[in-house]
């Protein structure tokens, strides 16, 4: 009888430091921690600011909305420029090509969105500006985007 009560309470404990995700997450069949837990992890914050959709990230990151207004003319908010985009960091490395190279938003970001490939940025400023290095210049807009963008929310 004593073995069995033993086995009743070993189940008992094992079940809910199980189903309470134990100290550490939950617990493999060894009573080991599995580390799959992940507290408060939603599909928005699960991915970093620059991997969002911009209008996510925008209605929240006040500070993150003046510094991309200084790239705009002040009669376009950020989330109107980045509409239209999947990833923030696509937006905010257009913002920056657009004044880098002197090219109207409106239009970079027209051929951007209706591209939809990897390269659409490069794509983009190599139709409009041919005489220019598309390659260097997405990667400079790129770099000037990762300073932008916050690492985490």
């Amino acid at each position: 009888m004593k073995p069995i009560l033993s086995a009743i309470f070993l189940c008992v404990v094992f079940a809910s430091a199980f189903a309470q995700g134990g100290a550490n997450g939950p617990l493999s069949p060894t009573g080991a921690p599995t580390g799959a837990y992940k507290p408060n992890t939603s599909p928005d914050s699960a991915e970093a600011p620059a991997d969002r959709p911009p209008l996510t990230v925008l209605k929240d990151d006040h500070k993150l909305v003046a510094k991309l207004q200084k790239l705009l003319p002040a009669t376009i908010t950020p989330q109107q420029a980045c509409d239209g985009f999947k990833k923030l960091s696509d937006c905010v490395s257009a913002l920056h090509a657009s004044q880098n190279l002197e090219i109207p938003l409106a239009d970079l970001k027209g051929k951007i969105v209706a591209n939809k490939s990897h390269d659409a940025l490069e794509k983009a400023i190599h139709e409009l500006k041919p005489n220019v290095d598309a390659k260097a210049e997405k990667k400079k807009a790129q770099k000037q985007a990762d300073r932008d963008i916050p690492v985490s929310d």
